[in-house]
């Protein structure tokens, strides 16, 4: 196979964005877009992103949310593999929260499927308490508001976004869950299901890169810095934002994902040259 061809192979590689307990893929707002149009400028990589939607949330809010992590797991692959039916390629997931449980669940139940993780914000019952895992302030919240949409959004906001004039998206989160409504058993479900997932001894991909933040109102900063130390793969701290790292800062966290895949691309790639090391990488 020549260089060329080899290329377009890679070219072909998909990436999926999951996201986490609640939240429909409405929710990554600008996002994708934007992650989309830096996979764009780089040569080796592939200008194809899917957001599937995880039954119980957002579009498929009539149906019944699995009610375990695995159960999410093969409801979110089944859809993946309906909207790309001809892709061989191991995939590239990039999942925050409860979605970086599916993805981790996804990656060990089906290896050969998944080339690279991106993991943010996320926790294992496993590694982390349950008062580290999601703290009780935002939990009561989130319980007291389960019956009421517009409180639930309010309460989603307030916990998960640190950026400034972050308010002026709750109408816009509000219009969008009057016409998707979870239902309180959809949300009991995801909430327990979270809460009893544990995640694999080992890294279960050849690539894992988590991110998290360290004012993170809704769950420890520690959660995900304790797997990552157990699987001993890189972490990336983002100094200022919350929860919702995607939509407080995507520009830093894009930044930091196509860094993280250069150097993967390198590290993997037959050696030609010597390269530098990366200074801003840390294990």
């Amino acid at each position: 196979m020549d260089a060329r061809q080899d290329n377009q192979d890679n070219r072909k590689r998909e990436w999926v964005l999951i996201r986490g307990l609640i939240r429909s893929r409405f929710h990554w707002g600008a996002f994708p877009d934007q992650l989309l149009h830096q996979l764009q400028r780089q040569p080796s990589e592939p200008p194809a992103l899917l957001l599937p939607e995880l039954a119980g949330n957002g579009e498929r809010f009539r149906e019944k949310t699995p009610l375990s992590i695995h159960g999410m797991m093969l409801d979110i692959r089944k859809q993946v593999s309906q909207l790309s039916p001809e892709n061989q390629k191991p995939r590239v997931l990039v999942a925050v929260s409860m979605g970086a449980m599916i993805a981790t669940e996804w990656a060990r139940c089906f290896p050969q499927e998944i080339d690279h993780l991106h993991l943010i914000n996320t926790s294992f019952s496993n590694y982390s308490a349950p008062w580290q895992r999601m703290k009780i302030r935002p939990l009561l919240g989130f319980l007291r508001s389960l019956r009421s949409t517009d409180k639930l959004e309010a309460a989603i906001l307030y916990w998960t976004l640190n950026m400034k004039n972050s308010e002026c998206l709750l109408p816009l989160w509000c219009d969008y869950a009057a016409a998707h409504p979870l239902s309180l058993r959809n949300g009991v479900a995801q909430l327990l299901a979270a809460s009893r997932f544990r995640g694999p001894a080992e890294a279960p991909a050849r690539e894992v890169f988590f991110y998290n933040s360290r004012h993170d109102q809704l769950v420890d900063a520690s959660c995900t810095r304790s797997i990552a130390e157990r699987w001993q793969k890189t972490l990336l701290t983002h100094t200022k934002a919350g929860h919702d790292l995607p939509m407080d800062d995507p520009d830093w966290l894009i930044q930091q994902i196509i860094a993280n895949e250069q150097v993967s691309t390198a590290r993997t790639a037959p050696p030609v040259t010597a390269l530098p090391a990366d200074a801003d990488t840390t294990q």
